[in-house]
This record gives C-alpha cells, sequence and structure tokens, in this order.
C-alpha cells in the first residue's frame, strides 16, 4: 500500500486499517491466528474492530425509507466477506434529539436493528440495554427517518435498539481448533496505556468468517484502541 493510492482529504481510516488486515493475513498464507500455551492458559493475537454506531434494515424498511425497489449501494466492503458499509444514511431519533447521518450495514436482514453505544443512548434520550441482536425481547422502540419516508421500530422481536454486546467472529474450522463454540464466552487482553481485560468476549461462529472481536466506540475510546490494532484472546 502506497501513499499514492489515497488523495489527501479522502482516507477512510477504518477501510485503511481492514486492508492492512486483509494483506496480512495474505502474507501469511490466508490462515487464521493459532493460539499458544502462556502462562497457564493458551493465548491468540487477534484484530480489533470498532463498531460505530450503525442499524441494518429488512427489505420492507429500506422500501419505506429509500423507495420501492430500491437496493443497498456498497460504499466500502468491511472486513468480513460479503458484509458492506452501505451508502445509505438514515436520521435516528430519540427523545431528547436525533443523530443524523447513521450509515445503515449490508446486506439486508430478517429484520431491522440500531446499535448505538451507550454514550450515544444518553444523548439520544434512550434507556438501551446490552443485547446481541435486535430481535430480543428488551430491545427498545426507535424512530428512522429516510429520504422517502419514517419508520418505527416496535422493540422486542419486531427489532429495535439496543447496545450491541462485545463478541469475537471465528469460523466454524477456527473454533473447533481453538475448544469453543458459539454462545461461549472468552476473556480480551488489550495492552498499552490504558490496559484493560474484559471478561464476557461473546463467542460468535459461521462458516468462512474471519477472526475479529467487536467493540463499540465506547469500549473503545475507555481502553485507547482502534479498528486494526490487536488484542489477546485468553482460553
Amino acid at each position: 500500500m502506497t501513499v499514492a493510492q489515497f488523495k489527501p482529504g479522502t482516507v477512510n481510516v477504518e477501510k485503511m486499517a481492514q486492508e492492512v488486515l486483509r494483506r496480512l493475513l495474505e502474507k501469511n498464507g490466508g490462515g487464521e491466528p493459532k493460539p499458544v500455551p502462556m502462562n497457564g492458559t493458551r493465548q491468540v493475537q487477534v484484530p480489533i474492530g470498532i463498531s460505530v454506531r450503525h442499524l441494518h434494515l429488512c427489505q420492507e424498511h429500506l422500501e419505506i425509507l429509500f423507495g420501492k425497489g430500491h437496493q443497498l449501494g456498497v460504499y466500502h466492503e468491511l472486513y468480513q466477506k460479503g458484509y458492506f458499509a452501505a451508502n445509505e444514511q438514515v436520521m435516528v431519533v430519540g427523545h431528547k434529539r436525533c443523530l443524523e447521518k447513521v450509515r445503515v450495514l449490508g446486506p439486508t436482514r430478517p429484520f431491522s436493528q440500531v446499535e448505538l453505544a451507550q454514550s450515544e443512548a444518553i444523548a439520544l434520550g434512550l434507556k438501551l440495554p446490552v443485547c446481541t441482536d435486535g430481535a430480543e425481547p428488551n430491545t427498545q422502540p426507535v424512530t428512522l427517518v429516510g429520504p422517502q419516508g419514517v419508520i418505527t421500530l416496535p422493540g422486542g422481536e419486531g427489532g429495535g435498539a439496543f447496545l450491541a454486546r462485545r463478541h469475537i467472529h471465528l469460523s466454524d474450522v477456527t473454533a473447533a481448533d481453538w475448544g469453543v463454540k458459539a454462545g461461549d464466552t472468552v476473556k480480551l487482553r488489550i495492552d498499552g496505556p490504558r490496559p484493560v481485560t474484559f471478561d464476557d468476549i461473546l463467542v460468535r461462529v459461521k462458516a468462512g468468517w474471519r477472526t475479529e472481536v467487536h467493540l463499540d466506540t465506547d469500549e473503545g475510546n475507555a481502553c485507547l484502541i482502534r479498528t486494526g490494532q490487536m488484542g489477546t484472546i485468553i482460553l
């Protein structure tokens, strides 16, 4: 990657970090990180992605917000194959104020959901639970405004807003190699000027996934870590 590939004023830091990680994987033969014995545990270095506020939409809601037959456009590819940040953005409306230009992630999903950090929820006047996905019973109602329409997610099984539980993406092959399964939790240690250990990183497993931990912006800011930096999973 050369400086010439990025024009001044157009650098997308997250996209650049993801590209660096992708090239490092290719350099290492595309292999996933392997745990090594250390201090009576097994430890493995993993990349971290800081998940900024975003939402996922079902096709029905996408068409209400952006027009009949609308399809998501690709703004840039994400670290996980087949996933992307879309061109489309909406306004998220809370009780106190709203957040403009909240980006949609693709592809579309069976239900819609909004994922925020706690500091953003407080600013909006929303009291949100920590959840794994937006169809859990305690997710909260939230209103979305697009260029062509408005929808209010009802919360619960109908989709809603929540604080995303910190988690790690693993392929089925990597999970088996590590000796973990979907629903397990592992520890994540982050070194640096504000070292911290998170005890409850949820394991999520899907064939073809690349190994990556997801933290939200509040968690990343608390320990001064950004997308593309590394942490240590302790098994």
